[in-house]
């Protein structure tokens, strides 16, 4: 079952900025925002569009841009 959830992004994010992976492609292994590498061990927070396309930030971004 899939769970929605509000996200609220900090003031200077820029949505245009995110390299959405279409539905059909493999996991990322780059921040999909900063584009850095992100470690195995790493918990990326992943979120996906209604149209099934993925985006995965990397734990620095989301300190930096996530508010909670």
């Amino acid at each position: 079952m899939a769970m929605k959830a509000q996200l609220k992004f900090r003031k200077g994010f820029n949505p245009l900025l995110i390299q959405w992976g279409a539905p059909n492609q493999r996991r990322t292994e780059v921040c999909s925002y900063c584009e850095a590498q992100m470690d195995d061990d790493e918990v990326p927070l992943m979120m996906w569009n209604s149209a099934g396309w993925c985006a995965e930030f990397c734990e620095s971004c989301q300190k930096k841009w996530l508010t909670t």
